[in-house]
C-alpha cells in the first residue's frame, strides 16, 4: 500500500522516500466507492482526529463531493449523496 521507513533505514532508503515525496508521491492516497445512502465510513490507518481529507471525483458527472462529518482514529464518517449505482472518489489524507 505505502512505504514506511524503519528506525534503522539506510541513507539510500531515506533518499528514495524523500525523493518520492519531492516528486509529489505522498503515500497517503486512496479511493472509495460511495453507494446509495447519505453516510459512509472511510477506514484508513492514516486518518486521525486532526487529519484533513481531500476528495476528487473520478467521473465528469460527479458534482457533489463527499464531506467529512466526523473523524476518529483510523476512520472518518463521510456525508454524500451517491445513488444506487455508486460513485468512486479518490482521496488524500494529510496530518
Amino acid at each position: 500500500m505505502y512505504r514506511k521507513l524503519n528506525n534503522n533505514a539506510t541513507p539510500r532508503e531515506i533518499a528514495e522516500v524523500v525523493n518520492r515525496v519531492l516528486d509529489g508521491g505522498v503515500n497517503s492516497v486512496g479511493s472509495i466507492l460511495l453507494t446509495e445512502g447519505t453516510e459512509t465510513t472511510l477506514y484508513d490507518e492514516r486518518i486521525g482526529y486532526e487529519s484533513v481529507i481531500l476528495f476528487t471525483a473520478r467521473g465528469t458527472n460527479e458534482f457533489n463531493l463527499p464531506f467529512v462529518i466526523s473523524k476518529g482514529k483510523q476512520e472518518a464518517v463521510l456525508g454524500h449523496s451517491a445513488d444506487a449505482t455508486g460513485v468512486t472518489f479518490d482521496y488524500v489524507v494529510f496530518g
